[in-house]
């Protein structure tokens, strides 16, 4: 790509800066243009007169009073200049006498550790490698990658946020070792102007780039979207500073007061939960029932696929009760209310029990009754209030419509939660009623159509979804011009047939490659495919086209791949370690790294069936796929159709709403499917052999590999694998990283233009290419 322009007679740096669209080689995060430092300024390194340092490859930076490496671009404390010479550069066989490394150090006045690191936004330390970075929005810590600046969020400061939330500006590092947080923001020498009027000129521009707090009635209403216009949550927040906003609803840290809430809440959500199954079916069908119906919903309240979507739900009611304890003038709760809330501060110093129960009732408080709005407060609702707080991003802007939807669909099924929970707890009250009379009483605070904090919620997720749904949203594709519609505008960047193709042959190539001379060492294994048999109508738990007893003939053997291995010489001596009393001692190390090369086989079946199989469906579905009927009725996924090999994925997002499940067929091209019966035929079975071997005695794990068709070596997949793979290929045979959300998007309109995909046009009726996809019309 084109690089800026370059003063001449200046040296080119190894992080030389990209020009606009383009990316880092270090950080993947796309980085601004920048002219090239002035190199008529003097300069911050430097060396001793007897230029000893420059014979190490080493500078002294005369601000940090740091060693730098000068081919590492890292800062390198004294007693680590030594070994790290001899490790890092070992070619260059540079030898390091103490005695005068201690001298330069005593006469220099150098560190003898880590600088600290710097606040604020300093003037790049010259030396170091300087790279276009992320940021955390509450400490000054900055990294090179996406993922890195989130999980940091989240681990240190307890805060969900996505990349889009984190600051982007240019930053150093002191150290380049993996794990390292030295990252640090700065502004780049080439920005600062050299000048007597430098520091007006920069503190004008800072006053002219800050946006100012204008009152919301004076905000143009055509520069606010509709969701915020009908929820004015712009209103709430007028006055209001941002950090604060954004504190008042963080999850409490170790050593803060509030702490204990966490184990507290948990337990208290917990048990809740674990009510669901001690409910009778009518309890929990009037539970999930939103109008005031006696026709109740037939489907009951239940809990979700997996246990661990609760700790989601459970983080959203620690945020809430922190919000009502946190000390804010603003808050103006009734008295009761109030007293809930002084009642839970106090019951902090007491057992689990009694801060459970004084949760309990301050959730009661807040969800059973009217909060009805004033000219002084039109906002009373707590809940609604905390909402607000939730979706305020760290610039001070709102979030979208449908980034708020999820919030209020997990507040109404934890509002339900309290209430289930409420019902249990009547039972002990005088005169015993049952639960069924409990939910009835109950139902006016958690139906549509009555003063309620549930009403309000439900109204407003019912806006956010319907202008969501309604509002189009800005092309972020576009055909490029004179391709015959072979090459799209993605984000920026091109993706075309041709590069497609040349990525899905790579990986078809690198997956026969694996199978073929890795794991079945070059043998020929013969499969007569055309004779393989289905019996598609059979739900007979265990049974798969594998197990048949028709394809016996023609799969051959179950164990035909370890009998290989213990009949060649070769192999025997790589894979076992003596045989006694008859029974064979696996070498451990030689089935791991077979194992391991097995789950890379895995995932590139996966990426293939994400990517080469009629629409990308949701990886939950791909990847919780059974190789066989389950004994609790799901059906296996890979079956025989018309003589195509189909997998058979099961559509789950709705069941929880609707009560059932869809199955959605797609057909395997000829190269995968070969791959995806050698893998099952020969493969699996050596692969439990594996897993018994290695996890003797684990149930889970032997029972991953009798259930699950992809085993990602002791675990199941997940969907950050197959997208971290998936951008892997394509960032090389592409040039852009497509995981699996703008897979998603950008091969729709190749489908549809290439894959003759004319039922998209019939109205009122699914399309197959949706149904694959998981969505609607």
């Amino acid at each position: 790509p084109p690089t800026p322009s370059t003063p001449s007679g200046s040296a080119r740096p190894m992080s030389l800066v990209q020009s606009p669209g383009h990316r880092s080689n270090h950080s993947g995060i796309a980085e601004p243009a920048l002219e090239m430092a002035d190199t008529s300024r003097s300069s911050e390194l430097y060396d001793v007169p007897a230029g000893t340092l420059a014979t190490w490859g080493v500078m002294i930076n005369r601000r940090l009073k740091v060693f730098i490496c000068m081919t590492c671009k890292a800062v390198i404390p004294p007693a680590q200049l030594p070994t790290h010479m001899s490790r890092q550069h070992k070619d260059s066989r540079v030898a390091i006498k103490r005695d005068l490394l201690n001298d330069i150090v005593k006469q220099e006045d150098i560190l003898n550790g880590w600088p600290e690191i710097p606040t604020g936004k300093p003037v790049e330390f010259e030396g170091l490698e300087r790279n276009w970075g992320i940021g955390c929005p509450v400490c000054p810590m900055m990294f090179q990658h996406v993922k890195s600046g989130v999980r940091h969020a989240l681990q240190v400061h307890h805060q969900s946020l996505s990349g889009d939330d984190l600051p982007r500006n240019w930053m150093q590092r002191f150290s380049l070792a993996h794990g390292a947080c030295s990252g640090f923001a700065v502004t780049a020498r080439s920005a600062q102007l050299h000048s007597p009027s430098a520091d007006y000129l920069i503190a004008m521009r800072q006053e002219l780039d800050t946006r100012p707090p204008l009152p919301a009635a004076d905000l143009d209403h055509r520069h606010i979207s509709p969701w915020h216009v009908t929820t004015r949550w712009l209103q709430y927040l007028e006055g209001k500073d941002v950090r604060q906003i954004r504190v008042l609803i963080e999850p409490p840290k170790e050593g803060d007061q509030l702490f204990y809430l966490v184990a507290c809440i948990r337990r208290y959500m917990e048990a809740a939960y674990d009510l669901i199954l001690q409910s009778s079916e009518v309890c929990l069908q009037i539970l999930n029932t939103d109008t005031q119906t006696e026709d109740y919903n037939h489907h009951p309240f239940g809990r979700h696929q997996l246990d661990d979507t609760l700790r989601a739900y459970t983080r959203l009611v620690l945020q809430l009760v922190c919000f009502l304890l946190r000390p804010q003038a603003e808050l103006d709760l009734p008295a009761e209310v109030e007293a809930l809330v002084v009642a839970l501060r106090q019951a902090l110093n007491q057992e689990v029990e009694e801060v459970m129960a004084a949760i309990h009732q301050l959730l009661l408080g807040l969800w059973m009754r009217e909060w009805t709005p004033t000219r002084n407060n039109q906002f009373p609702d707590p809940t609604v209030r905390f909402v607000i707080h939730t979706q305020v991003n760290a610039d001070g802007s709102l979030k979208k419509p449908e980034e708020v939807t999820g919030v209020f669909a997990k507040l109404m099924y934890d509002m339900r939660l309290t209430f289930l929970y409420e019902c249990h707890q009547r039972l002990d009250s005088p005169g015993q009623p049952s639960l069924v009379v409990s939910a009835r009483t109950l139902r006016p605070w958690f139906t549509k159509g009555l003063e309620s904090t549930f009403h309000t919620l439900k109204s407003l997720q019912h806006r956010a979804s319907s202008i969501t749904m309604s509002s189009q949203n800005e092309p972020n594709m576009i055909w490029k011009d004179k391709t015959g519609f072979t090459t799209l505008i993605y984000m920026g960047h091109e993706v075309s047939l041709d590069a497609l193709r040349k990525c899905q042959g790579a990986l078809e190539d690198e997956t026969r490659t694996l199978l073929v001379d890795t794991l079945l060492f070059g043998h020929p294994f013969h499969i007569d495919i055309p004779s393989l048999c289905d019996d598609m109508g059979n739900k007979q738990p265990g049974y798969s086209l594998f197990t048949d007893r028709v394809n016996t003939e023609a799969l051959g053997p179950v164990d035909q791949l370890a009998d290989h291995i213990l009949r060649t010489p070769a192999l025997n001596r790589r894979f076992v370690m003596a045989i006694r009393n008859g029974k064979v001692v696996w070498n451990a190390m030689a089935m791991s790294a077979w194992l391991n090369t097995f789950a890379r086989l895995n995932l590139l079946c996966l990426i293939q069936a994400e990517m080469n199989c009629g629409a990308p469906g949701r990886t939950t579905e791909l990847t919780a796929m059974p190789t066989a009927n389950t004994p609790g009725g799901m059906l296996r996924a890979l079956r025989i159709i018309d003589n195509h090999l189909v997998l058979m994925r099961t559509y789950h997002k709705m069941r929880a709403a609707q009560g059932f499940d869809r199955v959605i067929p797609h057909s395997l091209n000829a190269a995968l499917a070969a791959v995806f019966i050698y893998k099952e035929a020969i493969c699996r079975p050596f692969a439990q052999l594996c897993a018994s071997v290695l996890y003797p005695g684990d149930v889970k794990v032997k029972a991953l590999y009798q259930d699950f068709l992809f085993v990602n070596y002791d675990k199941p997949f997940i969907g950050d694998d197959i997208s971290a793979g998936m951008k892997r290929w394509t960032g090389e045979h592409l040039g852009v990283e497509l995981g699996i959300q703008k897979w998603r998007q950008c091969s729709t309109p190749l489908r549809r233009k290439h894959a003759g995909l004319e039922e998209m046009w019939l109205e009122d009726q699914d399309t197959v290419d949706a149904a694959q996809a998981g969505h609607s019309h």
